[in-house]
Order: structure tokens, then sequence, then C-alpha cells
């Protein structure tokens, strides 16, 4: 099966939701799927859709330092979006071989990803792997294991969540390549380093300065090798509408990513 394969570069977190939705919405008639790549300008917060920004976040000081804040249609916690690569996948439960359960369908989704850490000399395990899970919940998403998150030593690396309307799904996830992140803590109402940062990031588990576009590379090869062809494309222009029409009635806008309860 062919996929199409999709370069975005670096985005607002506010155009980087909006196209994800786009990409969501457009597979219930295009029914093509999905991978792309992408990073984050400037820099700021996703928030999960059930999570309550206020009572995560201190608003006053992220607004004091013209912090972004977006709210993903996915589930799952709080990331601070840094330097890091980050990857959606739109497909189909078929697409993927129709995993047996939704849990199961993330270490399917994530596998290129443990094969890309492979590449690069590392040992990723899955949580429910590794005997040391951790299982205390955070308002963080790198702060708590879920069974098929990824945990290299024992930290874990990235994050991943999904959203899903009948066999269609949306996929994103975050990889860190450096510390940035950390600077998380000084917007979070929990005090992260209290939790002993139970995170990692490549840079650090690599002893070496990780590029953007060099680990981009790995992860697209990495994709390739698990799920097959790539074919090189873009948004096409019903895409590109839909993304605006998100982007100026949604993702842009207070009520949906500070307000919404």
């Amino acid at each position: 099966m062919e996929w199409r394969f999709i370069f975005t570069g670096f985005l607002s977190p506010f155009e980087n939701m909006a196209i994800d939705e786009a990409l969501f919405l457009s597979y219930f008639n295009k029914r093509i799927p999905t991978f792309r790549i992408y990073g984050w300008k400037p820099y700021g917060f996703s928030i999960g859709y059930s999570q309550k920004t206020d009572e995560i976040l201190d608003l006053e000081m992220c607004k004091r330092d013209n912090i972004c804040i977006v709210r993903r249609i996915t589930g799952g916690s709080m990331i601070y979006h840094a330097n890091e690569v980050t990857y959606s996948i739109v497909c189909s439960n078929s697409d993927i071989g129709n995993p047996e359960s939704v849990k199961k369908s993330y270490k399917v989704l994530t596998s290129f990803i443990l094969r890309s850490y492979e590449k690069m000399g590392l040992s990723p395990k899955y949580a429910i792997d590794f005997g040391g899970r951790i299982r205390k919940r955070s308002s963080f998403c790198f702060m708590s294991q879920e069974d098929y998150d990824i945990v290299i030593g024992n930290r874990k690396i990235g994050g991943n969540a999904q959203k899903r309307r009948r066999d269609v799904i949306l996929i994103h996830g975050s990889i860190p390549i450096g510390e940035e992140y950390k600077i998380a803590e000084k917007y979070t109402r929990e005090k992260l380093r209290e939790l002993g940062y139970r995170s990692t990031c490549l840079s650090e588990i690599t002893g070496r300065k990780i590029d953007f576009f060099e680990f981009s590379e790995i992860l697209k090869e990495s994709f390739k090798e698990i799920f097959g062809d790539l074919r090189e494309g873009n948004l096409d222009g019903e895409e590109i509408r839909m993304k605006d029409k998100l982007l100026n009635e949604k993702y842009s806008k207070d009520w949906w990513n500070i307000y919404l309860r």
C-alpha cells in the first residue's frame, strides 16, 4: 500500500493542529492514508481535549511571556512543544491491519519510532515491557506512562495521542530532540521537578546534538520499512480550505483553546 507523505516544516501551534484535523476530516472522502512530519515555531503548549486549561497552566504567566496554547482534538495530557520532531498519521483501521484494540493500535502505529531509535543505536521498549513502569498520572504527558509509551532506560521519551471516528484514526506524537521541553515547568500548575523529570530526549541519551532534519529522515525511512512506500505530496486545495477555516474559526480562538469545558 502507498502512503502520502507530507513535510510541512515549522508552523505555529494553531496551524499545526488545524492541519491535523483537516487531514483527519478529509480522509472520510479521500481515503488517502497520510504520514506528516512537522515542527513548531513559536514553541507552545498543546493540551488534551478534555483538560481544563486554567487548572493545569498559569494563564497569566503564559500571557505575560506570549506562550501559545492550543487545544488538540486528541485526548491525553499537555505537551510543551519545543525542540522536537512531531509526526501525525491519518488512516483507517484496515490500513494498519485491523489491530484488535485501540491499545494495540498504539503499538502498531508507533512501531516505526522504535525502529528509528534502534537505527540510532538505542534500546527502546514499550512501557508495558519495562518492569519499572510509572503508573502515577500527571497533567504533563512526558511524566506518566501508558502501556505502549516508549521508554529508554527507565525514562519515557515523547508521547502520542489518538482521535477516532468510526474506522478513521488520527494519531500524532512528539519526539523531543533537546531539553527545551523542561521550560514547561515555569508555566505548569504541577511541580514537574518534584516528579524527577521522568523523561528524556534524543540529545541527552545519544550524547550529541541531534538535527531536526537528520532525525526526520530517519523517521521517514523507518516508516517506509514498516508500512510501505511513501509518495511525496502536499495538502490539496480542499484540505487547505478546510485548514484555513479551522484555523480562523477554531484554533485561533480562545473559546476553543482556553475556555472549552
